[in-house]
């Protein structure tokens, strides 16, 4: 269903569509007239900055009249008795100048499109075009955004700020939506994020890409997904998967399900980056801080809070008569790893882990816990 008002922005379209001027009478600067993508240039522009580019995003409305009899500040803006209205985030209205002479944008819930023409700096007209009429639901300014634009008659750039004046001494207040590439996090570093419901996923960053590890309750599924364009964080997409992340909190999208606030988890990473590079198991220990981590052909024992490391291959797994998963190093620096599934918790922190572990070397044993990847 149409409200009237919309029927009237429809006449409005359609019988400025064909008052579009020719393409060549927009660059005809001999007679003052500045070519499109010049627009933004000289006196009108206090930063030297264009009305072309990126994107305008409507943050207030000063209606016709709001300002009469009111002093202006040395920016021009109305001071004295002028009222401007702010325009919420709830409804997007916004307008995006080509350097080709056309323009489009968003009024709520419509979207339109037209040309535009600056006779010299400063002036500007807008030329209506189409513009899509769904009944946008209240409170929507849509209509009365879209007349003001096609009364447009001069705009002021400051800097990311635009105002655009209509009807005399109405004016539009804009600020300049700036797209960014995100930054990307450091690359070769891993994260690990819990969501709701037990679910983590682990992601692994490179240079322009992104690994994505979902959980085997999910599948268990391997993506690279590619970096994107965001206007804040750091967004990757391949196919329906996305991953956008802000700080600590990443919002991922996978096989049809949306997990939002999902929060990294420092402490999972050494597990998540270990099974990622292949091993079967990983325990540590305290005091002093070490950690072992076993892979199919060989093991990894790190003592004395990194100071020592020792990798070599092992024979295989042996199980001994207390029932233990014995593994011991076949070359080098005599190792010896013993496995036991029993209930084990962290003498530090008291995280409970499924197994408890022992690593022998240099006459000394060490006790701890740990689990398996």
């Amino acid at each position: 269903m149409m409200r009237s008002s919309a029927s009237l922005v429809a006449a409005v379209v359609v019988a400025l569509v064909a008052c579009r001027p020719p393409e060549n009478t927009a660059r005809q600067t001999a007679a003052g007239a500045a070519p499109p993508g010049d627009i933004g240039g000289g006196a009108a522009a206090a930063s030297n900055a264009t009305i072309t580019g990126e994107p305008w995003r409507l943050v207030a409305i000063q209606r016709p009249g709001a300002a009469e009899d009111a002093g202006r500040d040395a920016r021009g803006r109305a001071t004295q008795g002028a009222v401007a209205e702010p325009i919420g985030p709830d409804a997007e209205y916004t307008v995006q100048f080509a350097a080709d002479g056309r323009y489009s944008g968003r009024a709520h819930c419509n979207s339109f499109t037209g040309g535009y023409e600056g006779a010299a700096p400063g002036k500007l007209t807008i030329r209506a075009g189409a513009a899509t009429l769904a009944a946008c639901p209240p409170p929507s300014i849509a209509d009365e955004f879209l007349r003001a634009l096609a009364s447009v008659t001069s705009y002021q750039i400051n800097g990311d700020e635009l105002r655009l004046t209509y009807n005399s001494s109405g004016e539009l207040e804009f600020m300049r939506i700036v797209e960014q590439a995100a930054a990307a996090p450091e690359a070769g570093r891993t994260f690990v994020f819990d969501c709701d419901g037990g679910v983590s996923f682990t992601v692994r960053f490179g240079p322009g890409e992104m690994a994505l590890w979902a959980p085997e309750s999910l599948g268990g599924s391997y993506q690279v997904l590619s970096i994107a364009r965001s206007g804040s964080g750091a967004r990757y997409v391949e196919g329906d998967t996305v991953f956008w992340n802000k700080g600590d909190l990443a919002t991922i999208e996978i096989g049809g399900q949306r997990f939002v606030d999902c929060r990294s988890n420092p402490s999972k990473v050494p597990w998540a980056d270990a099974k990622r590079r292949g091993a079967t198991f990983r325990g540590l220990g305290q005091e002093p801080g070490w950690f072992v981590e076993i892979f199919p052909d060989r093991l990894a024992l790190v003592t004395d809070y990194g100071t020592n490391r020792t990798e070599a291959k092992h024979s295989g797994p042996i199980l001994d008569d207390a029932g233990r998963t014995v593994y011991r190093t076949a070359e080098g620096r005599a190792v010896t790893i013993g496995i036991d599934r029993q209930a084990c918790a962290d003498i530090m922190s008291g995280e409970p882990f499924e197994a408890a572990v022992t690593a022998t070397v240099d006459n000394r044993t060490l006790r701890g816990c740990g689990r398996f990847l």
